[in-house]
């Protein structure tokens, strides 16, 4: 029913300028707030010329951030898992984005990756209920953009490592256990998190360009969680690389 409404349906229903549209969404995944910080402070420190404004009012949209560069607008916004990240993407495409980039973390399932490495998905293995309706021709392989890929593999390979491969989506951190751990990593998946198949498959169903970039936050196969101390130590570093990877993110979606 509701993959029916056209994009006209939803702005009157959201109270939205026919006009409005939307040029690009970049989403964190994450469940804290500090990243909307981090997005202004490197918007601020490009050079280019940028404001925010607030043109969406409904009460759906109030996590979503808008940004305009040469009057053209965009989307920020932190989700933690897929649901409501599905309905932002599903309402960005509708609305002409051509690039959705989600940045973020995930668990290193390889010994020869590490923290703060980075991990730009070739495709995102999940079973989860929003890539299957968006993409269930996919069989839970879900692909990125490879001209996309590319693009921020060359933007970032000159500071940072970056590994190029699989990962897998999994949406119940809590749940998972060594053996998933194990199994996943002998199936030669690079990392697990919880949004990357989330935006390939609304992105390829509405035949848009996506990517994913994550940083190395922990070493599962060496048992090395989010618990250890050496975590909260390298907050920091993480930090740092997310506000390039989010610097690289913002000048695909703006073609500098």
């Amino acid at each position: 029913m509701y993959k029916s409404f056209t994009a006209e349906d939803y702005k009157k229903h959201f109270d939205l300028p026919k006009d409005y549209e939307v040029s690009g969404f970049i989403s964190f995944g994450t469940f804290k707030k500090s990243p909307y910080d981090q997005i202004k402070e490197v918007l601020n420190g490009m050079n280019i010329d940028v404001s925010y404004r607030r043109t969406i009012t409904n009460d759906f949209f109030e996590p979503i951030l808008e940004f305009t560069i040469d009057t053209k607008t965009y989307w920020f916004a932190v989700a933690y898992g897929g649901a409501i990240l599905s309905e932002w993407l599903h309402q960005a495409c509708l609305y002409g984005s051509k690039i959705n980039i989600v940045v973020g973390s995930c668990g290193g399932l390889f010994k020869e990756a590490d923290t703060p490495e980075i991990i730009i998905p070739t495709y995102a293995y999940a079973d989860e209920s929003s890539t299957r309706m968006y993409e269930p021709e996919a069989n839970g392989k879900h692909k990125s953009s490879e001209d996309l890929d590319q693009k921020l593999i060359d933007k970032l390979s000159q500071k940072h490592k970056v590994w190029h491969g699989p990962t897998v989506t999994c949406q119940a951190m809590m749940a998972e256990t060594f053996e998933d751990v194990m199994q996943w990593s002998s199936e030669g998946y690079y990392g697990v998190e919880m949004e990357a198949a989330t935006v390939f498959s609304v992105s390829n169903h509405f035949n848009r360009k996506s990517a994913a970039l994550l940083v190395i936050g922990d070493n599962l196969v060496a048992e090395k969680t989010l618990l250890d101390v050496n975590y909260e130590t390298n907050g920091d570093i993480r930090r740092a690389v997310r506000a390039d990877m989010l610097q690289a993110a913002i000048e695909v979606l703006i073609d500098k």
